[in-house]
């Protein structure tokens, strides 16, 4: 188990509040630039952070084969180094928030980890990539799993995402129910005076069949008309909120026109799949390229059937 009497004996016998959010603390300045986030936007969301951050004993080969196959690691300093790390940035984070701040450390692989402690929090905040990351990518292993995985919505943060208050905030829709679900969640996570803009993009690349091409008949207009009526449905959720609720039909294709919008917002919210994923265990492909190429704060809202019937 992952998640082992570390975590377990640092949190005690309550459990984690609602409004708890898990940060992963990896020492990388990605892993930081996601803290600095969740301070930006804790007030009036959060009602507690906790700072988590793994440890496992590194395996190491040596060559030649003949030679000793696993170095020996003291596992006391390794969980002490990953404490002190942790305690470090919980110190300087008590004093952004008003909120109780616990640093808590864990053993095991750092998705694993992180998707257990998150799983008894409200939300996972976590750098797009950490210290293994290669620099040319902007999504590392670790914040693709939790994206996948997490059963609560995750923000991955771009080292180079600007740290500040969520005032904008772009919701990606196509009507399935997992984008709906994001969308009412973004509603209710924007401050009061904020923005949201509901993108829906229809794309209307012709089907090839063979050697001839069929286009999709302009049905346009009628995507547009459910459009704007399930934007409509939760127009007084949004009100209720004091939440500007502002929506654009978009012709185009989801990656470009989305990836587009974002340019001038501070934050983008997404289904983890939409129609054209098969099964909730999968991160949809527009979700995942966004997680890829755009440079804004990214949350993931999963799916949940109980919610989204």
């Amino acid at each position: 188990m992952a998640i082992i009497d570390d975590i377990k004996r640092a949190r005690g016998t309550a459990p984690p509040t609602h409004g708890t959010w898990v940060v992963g603390i990896d020492g990388s300045e990605c892993a930081e630039n996601a803290l600095r986030w969740a301070e930006a936007n804790a007030p009036g969301r959060a009602t507690a952070l906790e700072l988590v951050t793994a440890w496992q004993t590194p395996v190491s080969g040596a060559y030649p084969m003949s030679g000793p196959v696993v170095a020996q690691f003291d596992d006391d300093d390794l969980r002490r180094a990953a404490a002190v790390e942790v305690e470090r940035l919980a110190e300087r984070t008590r004093t952004e928030v008003s909120v109780p701040v616990q640093p808590l450390v864990g053993h095991g692989s750092a998705a694993t980890v992180l998707l257990d402690a998150a799983a008894e929090g409200s939300m996972l905040v976590i750098g797009s990539r950490g210290r293994g990351g290669f620099a040319r990518l902007l999504l590392g292993s670790t914040s693709t799993q939790c994206a996948t995985h997490a059963t609560v919505p995750t923000v991955v943060v771009p080292n180079d995402a600007e740290a500040v208050p969520a005032r904008r905030v772009l919701v990606g829709c196509d009507g399935s129910p997992n984008s709906m679900t994001a969308l009412r969640w973004a509603i209710g996570f924007a401050a009061p005076h904020s923005t949201v803009t509901v993108v829906w993009v229809w794309d209307a690349t012709p089907l090839a069949v063979g050697a001839d091409a069929f286009f999709f008949p302009d049905a346009s207009d009628l995507a547009a008309e459910r459009f704007n009526h399930l934007v409509e449905s939760v127009a007084d959720e949004a009100d209720e909120r004091g939440v500007s609720l502002e929506r654009e039909f978009v012709r185009g294709t989801a990656r470009s026109a989305l990836a587009e919008a974002a340019e001038t917002t501070d934050m983008v919210v997404v289904g983890a799949r939409g129609h054209g994923a098969v099964g909730s265990a999968l991160l949809g492909s527009v979700s995942t390229w966004l997680l890829h190429h755009v440079h804004r704060p990214i949350a993931v809202v999963p799916f949940a059937d109980t919610a989204d019937a």
